[in-house]
């Protein structure tokens, strides 16, 4: 979790505000906390469209290009989303905490378009930077190596995600009570109490 030392505020609840807000501009993130959410969260939701027309949203891993592009690996295949991403690039993507107290939700949401890629030096440095986010607890070479032999195969494909809006909100300053910091962890309060029964 990532906290402040400021006192918290007591929300406003303010029907009409709430219910008027434009989302898009009205409470933006903190430009701060908007590029290390956006950077180096875990993972991101994306939607796509599929071919029967139903919006299909999946939690996927991604990384960010030297570009500033968020970069997602996928599978030509045995995943539709590549071969529906092809037939209909419209996407979006969101990113965010996990804002389980809604003063501390913050989250990111990029509208645009997919360009499905195969060039293989992009995907090799695209797959390295996957290896580096989300094994990073794997450190030998030869294990480095296994991991990307796994991720870099011949039915890989790279969705890159090209923008044409992107939108912040932090729902803290929407309810007058917005705390500096990111928040995470509280998700597992929520649940918690449920584990026993699994």
């Amino acid at each position: 979790m990532s906290e402040t030392t400021e006192p918290q505020k007591a929300p406003v609840f303010d029907p009409k505000k709430l219910q008027e807000v434009k989302v898009a501009t009205d409470y933006p993130m903190e430009p701060k906390e908007f590029e290390v959410l956006y950077k180096y969260n875990a993972y991101c939701e994306m939607a796509h469209v599929n071919k029967k027309g139903y919006p299909i949203t999946t939690p996927m891993f991604y990384v960010v290009g030297d570009d500033g592009l968020i970069y997602i690996s996928s599978i030509k295949k045995h995943r539709h989303k590549v071969m529906d991403l092809e037939a209909n690039p419209k996407m979006s993507v969101s990113i965010h905490n996990d804002g389980a107290n809604l003063k501390h939700q913050k989250a990111i949401l990029v509208i645009g378009h997919a360009e499905v890629t195969y060039d293989d030096a992009l995907m090799r440095k695209v797959h390295w930077q996957i290896i580096d986010k989300y094994w990073s607890d794997v450190k030998s070479p030869e294990m480095r190596e296994a991991a990307f032999n796994a991720v870099h195969t011949d039915l890989r494909a790279v969705i890159k995600v090209v923008p044409e809006k992107v939108m912040s909100w932090d729902f803290g300053k929407m309810v007058q009570a917005h705390t500096p910091g990111l928040y995470f962890g509280g998700a597992y309060d929520v649940i918690k109490a449920h584990l026993a029964d699994l």
